[in-house]
């Protein structure tokens, strides 16, 4: 079954642009990672925030790919698009796992 996980990144001003510009560059890369079944992306220029609400096979992969990301670098370029960095402009959900009720 599926574990979900839901994150909001608030763009720093004048960043909205860039933040996408950046999602482009690196979801097919996510979308390609093991374990990730699948990522949608909701966009919401009003309030500058982009939230993807992402699939993965289990929890300990989304754990995987953050480890991954993270030795590659690309959080640290993330981190200055976002509002008051990480802390304050990313939000992280995990909801559980997908069950069939």
């Amino acid at each position: 079954m599926a574990a979900l996980v839901v994150k909001n990144f608030k763009a720093a001003d004048g960043k909205f642009e860039a933040l996408g510009n950046f999602f482009k560059d690196v979801l097919g890369d996510t979308r390609a990672f093991e374990g990730c079944l699948k990522v949608d992306v909701y966009v919401d220029e009003s309030a500058s925030t982009y939230t993807l609400i992402e699939e993965w096979e289990t929890f300990s992969a989304h754990d995987n790919y953050v480890s991954w990301r993270t030795e590659r670098g690309d959080l640290d370029e993330t981190g200055d698009l976002l509002k008051d960095g990480f802390e304050g402009g990313l939000q992280t959900y995990e909801w559980g796992t997908k069950t069939d009720l």
